[in-house]
């Protein structure tokens, strides 16, 4: 016998659950369509319609990017996976870095794999 099965209640059940479970980023999926999307947009505004409408697309999108970057991170979290401090760094460098969201879904993919890997849970 375990120790854990004489403990009761809503948290220790997650826990049980979540270490069963395979861990996966819930926008971490869509982040390269958004990209290829928010890329074309970009570049078909800076060569047809000019520099100051261009800087609009690229902050519109850039937040836009770190609203997701930050949702995704906030689900990994809610599904076991501590991102410690550097989860602020990712928000922050989606705002203003042009190439945050390719890498960001690199290292999203390392993380998950290593995570499930540590839970026992294979491809």
């Amino acid at each position: 016998m375990s120790a854990d099965e004489y403990r009761r209640g809503r948290k220790v059940e997650r826990e049980r659950q979540q270490k069963d479970r395979r861990a996966r980023g819930r926008y971490r999926g869509i982040l390269p369509v958004i990209y290829a999307i928010g890329f074309v947009i970009f570049t078909a505004v800076s060569l047809f319609i000019g520099p100051q409408p261009a800087f609009a697309v690229y902050l519109v999108t850039h937040l836009f990017y770190a609203g997701l970057i930050r949702a995704d991170i906030n689900s990994l979290r809610s599904q076991g996976i501590d991102w410690g401090f550097s989860r602020h760094l990712w928000f922050g460098s989606a705002f203003a870095l042009p190439f945050v969201v390719p890498a960001y879904y690199v290292y999203s993919k390392r993380v998950l794999r290593r995570e499930n890997e540590s839970r026992g849970i294979t491809d």
